[in-house]
């Protein structure tokens, strides 16, 4: 499902409303240092559900815009500042609050609005095609169409192409089991195999106990067997002493 653009408002150093995008199949974004092209890939983490540790923020509350929006005077000599979606109104510029959306076109041309909001005390927001939801509900919709947090496969972030090349077989190993989506089965899948060998247990003891049972069974005939044959020789002699007499 390809990115079609992203909308940030007072997000680290967008002032205001900014609107980037269109993306194409292929989109390069350029710039000299400092010119915000982190910020940018800060902006697809942050609404797509990534913590504040990687977003080169300590918390969230960091990643509102802190600078003061300039004031400018309208014709009839009023005051307003100048970003037109300044909803607090306290006229000093300070943003209370920042937001991120990410709009996105399925394989049937329909867009989907995912849009985190954070304000200044750290408290998040989560919207669906502009519909508040909670987080599980958010996230669910972004694992729906293929977009998973936790692998981060929806970004390369710097530094996870050597990250990823000097990993041992079994980081690997986990990293393509999140990729895959069936590291989220394995509580089901440990589950399942606890039952198999509790399973497998119960199913050797008994295997065990019946062969035991048998081969008392077995015991039992042999010793029978014998008593039968005594019983059957005692009978004999006694008939034999009888014919003497």
């Amino acid at each position: 499902m390809p990115l079609v653009r992203i909308e940030v408002c007072d997000f680290k150093s967008y002032r205001g409303h900014q609107t980037i995008g269109p993306f194409k199949d292929f989109t390069s974004v350029i710039g000299p240092n400092g010119a915000g092209k982190s910020n940018l890939m800060d902006a697809i983490s942050f609404v797509l559900g990534v913590k504040s540790a990687q977003l080169r923020s300590s918390q969230l509350k960091d990643l509102v815009y802190r600078g003061r929006r300039l004031q400018r005077e309208n014709p009839d000599g009023s005051m307003a500042v100048d970003d037109e979606n300044d909803e607090e109104g306290d006229g000093d510029g300070t943003a209370k609050k920042a937001w991120v959306s990410a709009v996105y076109m399925d394989a049937g041309n329909k867009e989907w609005t995912f849009q985190r909001t954070v304000s200044t005390t750290g408290a998040s927001e989560y919207k669906l095609n502009n519909r508040v939801v909670t987080y599980s509900a958010y996230n669910a919709a972004l694992v729906s169409h293929n977009i998973l947090v936790k692998a981060k496969n929806f970004l390369v972030f710097q530094g996870d192409v050597e990250a990823v090349a000097s990993q041992s077989p079994r980081e690997l190993s986990r990293l393509v089991e999140q990729i895959s989506g069936s590291l989220e089965l394995a509580p089901e899948y440990e589950q399942a195999k606890e039952g198999q060998d509790k399973a497998t247990e119960n199913a050797t003891f008994n295997f065990s106990k019946r062969r035991g049972i048998a081969g008392e069974i077995k015991q039992y005939k042999e010793q029978k067997g014998e008593a039968e044959r005594f019983e059957a020789m005692e009978q004999e002699r006694v008939s034999d002493v009888k014919s003497l007499s």
